[in-house]
């Protein structure tokens, strides 16, 4: 805990399908912090899930409800109502410093502009904020695989799933042109949380972090105050208990090296909603370049 009675935490913020996860397994490698997943699905207050964990897996290897850390955690959360969000934030932030010791950083991978600002307002943190940007081409990319992935891709599976009406609207949300309107929103919707609460922050390119890790390891290692063991480095994440994040948490071959997903170097998904869009291609130029602390 800080002079100031708050809990520190780092917030990996930006979209989905970002590498949030392996931010969060990088960063945690630096010593007294720990990574925690993306802990605003168990605050938030229209989440139901703290009360219903069943089949949902720690990065310790158990369950959820069994884990020796989130075990009376989630206890201890289910005591509070759920409307009082900033009671369960502090308690969140107790169980840290009794379970890790005080002092120790949580590394939350909530990525939304949401958690970011339901985690200010609760007064429970002193917060840093890394902005985590992948170039919105490979991001376009990878949410296509996903919708493939879940039978949810092109018109003809979302009406048989969800009629005509329901169905082609779902389509239409789930666009290219719609998915780059929606990273853009994100991203500049974090750099507004940020600018007007006053946060430091470190914008962090995926590409980046991939192909040129040495110079962003020392970029964050300099942020955050803090030296962080090479990413694969045995035993060196073996405290991170981090829920709800990409299954790569349990792929020993992803915890090892970090690799870069190139999918959209021949899948032109992309290509219309980047041409058609000059500003979606300044603001992905700018936040590719990374770099920048304030």
């Amino acid at each position: 805990m800080t002079s100031g009675g708050r809990f520190p935490l780092i917030y990996i913020a930006g979209s989905g399908h970002s590498g949030s996860t392996l931010l969060e397994m990088f960063v945690s490698g630096a010593e007294g912090h720990v990574g925690l997943g993306e802990i605003f699905q168990l605050v938030d207050r229209r989440n139901p899930i703290v009360d219903n964990l069943d089949g949902h897996l720690c990065s310790c290897g158990t369950g959820v409800a069994d884990c020796v850390f989130w075990k009376p955690v989630i206890a201890r959360l289910s005591d509070i109502p759920r409307d009082d969000e900033n009671a369960r934030y502090r308690a969140l932030g107790e169980a840290v410093a009794t379970h890790f010791g005080p002092g120790t950083v949580m590394v939350d991978s909530s990525k939304t502009p949401e958690g970011l600002e339901r985690a200010i307002a609760s007064g429970a943190f002193d917060i840093k904020v890394l902005h985590l940007v992948r170039d919105v081409r490979s991001w376009l990319v990878s949410m296509q695989k996903s919708y493939r992935r879940n039978g949810v891709a092109s018109w003809a599976e979302n009406r048989k799933r969800a009629g005509l009406a329901k169905g082609t609207a779902k389509y239409l949300l789930r666009h290219p042109m719609a998915d780059a309107r929606q990273w853009q929103r994100l991203n500049t919707r974090v750099e507004e949380i940020v600018k007007r609460n006053g946060l430091p922050v470190l914008p962090v390119s995926y590409e980046r972090l991939c192909f040129d890790t040495a110079s962003v390891k020392g970029e964050i290692e300099a942020f955050i105050d803090a030296p962080i063991a090479d990413y694969g480095t045995p035993g060196a994440r073996a405290d991170n208990h981090s829920i709800f994040g990409n299954r790569m948490r349990f792929e020993p071959e992803k915890l090892q090296t970090i690799r870069y997903d190139n999918g959209w170097f021949h899948d032109t998904t992309w290509l219309l909603p980047f041409v058609l869009s000059p500003g979606l291609r300044q603001l992905n130029s700018r936040l590719g370049q990374g770099r920048k602390v304030s």
